[in-house]
């Protein structure tokens, strides 16, 4: 593989995901209290989330969705709301 390749590679992929409009919310509020970007902060509990997952993982035993645990992190600070 040649290193223009690599390089490449390496680059920060852009997905687009479709939110509740209460998620969105508290995704702003988390990231206006934390000081960083909505995206940033998304990019960021996915990572964790992922990280967590994969260390976590026991064969062939289900479990909640990483995503859904990282945002289960932030709802503790929320009023009642419905999603």
């Amino acid at each position: 593989m040649n290193d223009r390749i690599r390089v490449m590679q390496r680059q920060p992929r852009r997905i687009s995901i479709t939110l509740s409009y209460n998620v969105h919310e508290d995704l702003l509020n988390r990231s206006e209290e934390e000081g960083r970007s909505v995206s940033n902060l998304c990019a960021f509990l996915l990572e964790e989330s992922l990280k967590g997952a994969h260390q976590q993982r026991v064969p062939n035993q289900p479990q909640a969705h990483p995503a859904s645990q990282a945002l289960n992190g932030m709802r503790p600070q929320l009023k009642a709301r419905s999603y």
